[in-house]
């Protein structure tokens, strides 16, 4: 595991990657839920590829389909000029 500060022991820094994956999963989240979310996410990127780099992927897909699912001002105005 890597250790992010020079001061932080071993110990410290788990129990506070942990407390960061508590806050963000629901209060039934167990060790095994996490694992398999990790499974998917390096079975679909690779163990080598940055957490940042993954973040930046999921963030541009989830983005690609919010606007794909947006009817497009053409099609709106379209309609607007039909009523």
């Amino acid at each position: 595991m890597m250790v992010l500060s020079g001061t932080l022991d071993h110990l410290t820094h788990t129990i506070q990657v942990l407390q960061q994956l508590q806050r963000l999963l629901p209060t039934s989240a167990t060790l095994a839920d996490v694992a398999d979310l990790l499974a998917c996410v390096e079975a679909s990127y690779g163990s080598d590829v940055l957490l940042e780099d993954v973040i930046q992927h999921l963030v541009a897909e989830h983005i690609a389909a919010q606007l794909a699912q947006r009817p497009s001002r053409r099609t709106h105005q379209v309609q607007e000029v039909a009523a």
